[in-house]
Parts: C-alpha cells; structure tokens; sequence
C-alpha cells in the first residue's frame, strides 16, 4: 500500500469537498482497514516467513499495540483536526522523501525491525501513515527499497487487523457504509499492493509528493476559511 495516510484522507478528504462527516468515523475507518488487511494477505500470498522473520513481526507488534490501547482516543481528540492533520502529512512526507535517499545496502536486520516497531507507534497520529513511518524508519538505516516495502507490508497484517477488530468489537453493531467499504477496500488493498511491490523504486517519492500536494490544499482551503469569517 502507498504511504499515504488512509486516516488524513478518510478526515481531508470531506472536509476539502465539503461533504458532512462520517457520524462514527472511527468505526467507518476500523472496517476499511480490515477489508485492507484482507487484500494485502491476498496480495502477499504465498508468503512464508521463517522462525526469525517471525519473531522480528512478532516484536514490532508490541510498541504499537500496547501505544494504541493506552494513547489512541487521547492522539485521536487532540491531534484530529485538519490544520495539525495537514502539517504531520507534509511532515511526515518531508521525512519520507529524505529517507529514500538513502543508498540502500541491505536487508532487514534487527535493529532495523526494532527501529520500525517504534516508529510505527508515531502512525497514531492522523496524517503520519503507518507504513510511511517504518518504511520511513526502514530506508533510512539503509534497507533496501524492496525488503523494505514487503516487511511494512508484512507489519501491517497484526497491528492493523487486530485494532480493527477491538474497535469493531466496541462499535458492537455494524457502523454504516462498512458493508460496502470494507470489500471495495479488500479490492483496492491487493490491487495496490501489488502495484506497489512492483513499483517500489518510485513509489516513496511520488507518495511524498503527493502527501506535500494534499496538505497544501488543505492549507489553502483553511486560508479561504479565514478570510471568508473576517
């Protein structure tokens, strides 16, 4: 998948078209990750992953988990808004076009994966990109563009479907729209995925750019709004 931010475009996205917003968004966004998830494994398959591969995802699973249970309604309320959304886009776009220039040398190694873990924990925020912060993480200490992408890919899986399924479960009904989002996303995910795996060399570049593209037309609306209210 692009390291583009679902979260930043599930909230930019109405509010630069005008469109009201979801009623549960939270619940709304949980069940198109899960049908993202699904694509992504579609997408992966077969993948078979060794004792240490194993242990490595198992390890990075952690920091986000035990993050997200204890931080995310708190990041959710505080950092939600567009304008903060738009500058962590551009932020993290920024950073993720710095580290693509990076010469990539090697595979994933363990203090690569550890660096990744923890640096997942920062896609909280809405805007950041959960794949954009440990592919991030991942090219900056040198790893290779390819390995790189699959092993985000392959982080995604646990962390992603299992706070789906927790804010599901709270949700304790189907949250409307899911019904339909969340296959379209299943879809979507393997498409993208795949494009992704094969277009690795300029798919964080042209990822960056675009997240800079998106958090200015943010910027621009916000400028139009203050000025309309003066």
């Amino acid at each position: 998948m692009a390291p583009v931010s679902s979260s930043a475009h599930l909230s930019l996205l109405p509010y630069l078209l005008g469109w009201p917003s979801a009623t549960e968004p939270t619940g709304f966004a949980a069940g198109l990750h899960a049908g993202s998830c699904a694509g992504i494994a579609y997408a992966l398959h077969p993948f078979h992953l060794d004792r240490r591969t194993t242990l490595l995802l198992a390890g990075t699973t952690l920091p986000a988990a035990a993050a997200g249970l204890a931080l995310a309604d708190l990041v959710e309320d505080r950092l939600g808004g567009p304008a903060t959304t738009a500058v962590l886009l551009a932020a993290a776009g920024i950073a993720l076009w710095a580290a693509d220039r990076v010469p990539g040398c090697h595979g994933v190694r363990t203090a690569d994966a550890v660096t990744a873990g923890l640096a997942q924990v920062l896609a909280l925020a809405p805007g950041v990109s959960r794949s954009g912060a440990t592919l991030t993480a991942l090219r900056a200490r040198g790893v290779e563009r390819e390995p790189a992408l699959r092993f985000s890919l392959l982080m995604s899986l646990p962390v992603t479907a299992g706070a789906a399924g927790l804010t599901l479960v709270r949700a304790r009904r189907l949250v409307p729209g899911v019904a339909v989002g969340a296959p379209v996303a299943a879809v979507t995910g393997a498409v993208a995925t795949g494009v992704a795996l094969r277009r690795a060399e300029g798919l964080l570049s042209a990822s960056a750019l675009y997240r800079l593209a998106l958090a200015a037309a943010v910027a621009v609306r916000l400028r139009r709004q203050r000025r309309t209210s003066q």
